[in-house]
């Protein structure tokens, strides 16, 4: 089984949305999709099917002020509104196919992150509801961005790239032969360390949570560090774009996007020509 594993990067998805589009032109589907953070959000329309929804919503959605900006972190404490996407995700032009998502033959895992254990919890698709997709917003609450976790089932949950942020190892764990690993960043940036003079204030009443924010950048690192190892053995693909275009993680520039969502279109062929090489893990 080849597996697929998206680890998201806000903005930055627009380049796995074009990863995405290129395999649903080619009629390219996995059996099995591991999300991180936004990558959740990405995966979803992937595996049911929405060809063009992440891209909509990158260039016209995620453009909205209520959306994301100061004044959303000041009025919902959050830097991204994750209400906006995640609540009452059958709304709108733009909702997710329910229907085909959960009747699709596949296995779905989004990462989340325990807010007490700071362990990785990973929820499936039979955790989300036509009206609720409460699970992957516990998913994608990305600490000092998200003022405060999110409340699921009674627990408190922050963002999966703080626990596991490249989850490749799960893939091979739930039965994988092979895994695609799709970054935002050039295989070559590494994350550096952000500033505890603002992580430790806006995380005062989570200190475990701030300490684990500051260590994320070795997470990171050695996450794709160990992938790239792997690929060396035949067992990983990474897909990685060459150059981001100006865009981060909460950049709104519409030239750069298209650029980021092209580039990704054309590398979803490194994709195309893994899946022929390794025909037999279909």
């Amino acid at each position: 089984m080849i597996g697929i594993i998206d680890v998201g990067g806000g903005m930055r998805g627009i380049y796995t949305s074009g990863l995405f589009d290129y395999l649903m032109d080619k009629g390219i589907s996995f059996k099995y999709y591991l999300g991180v953070s936004s990558g959740s959000a990405n995966l979803i329309a992937y595996a049911a099917g929405q060809r063009g929804r992440t891209y909509r919503f990158y260039t016209k959605d995620a453009f909205d002020k209520s959306f994301m900006g100061l004044g959303a972190y000041f009025k919902t404490g959050m830097i991204m509104n994750l209400d906006r996407i995640f609540a009452n995700p059958l709304e709108g032009d733009n909702a997710p196919d329910y229907d085909s998502f959960m009747k699709a033959d596949f296995r779905f895992t989004a990462v989340s992150t325990h807010m007490k254990t700071l362990s990785p919890a990973y929820f499936g698709k039979e955790e989300l509801k036509p009206d609720d997709f409460t699970a992957l917003k516990a998913a994608a609450a990305m600490p000092v961005a998200c003022r405060h976790p999110i409340k699921y089932k009674g627990e408190s949950y922050f963002d999966g790239g703080l626990s596991d942020p490249i989850p490749y190892k799960k893939a091979f764990e739930d039965g994988c032969d092979k895994v695609i690993v799709c970054i935002t960043k050039p295989e070559h940036e590494r994350k550096t360390i952000l500033p505890w003079y603002i992580v430790k204030p806006l995380l005062i009443q989570y200190p475990n949570v701030a300490d684990s924010v500051l260590d994320l950048h070795t997470k990171y690192n050695e996450g794709v560090d160990g992938a790239l190892r792997l690929q060396e053995e035949g067992k990983v693909l990474v897909v990685a774009p060459r150059e981001c275009f100006g865009i981060n993680t909460i950049t709104r520039d519409l030239d750069g996007l298209n650029k980021l969502y092209q580039l990704g279109y054309e590398d979803g062929k490194k994709i195309e020509e893994f899946v022929i090489a390794n025909e037999q893990y279909v």
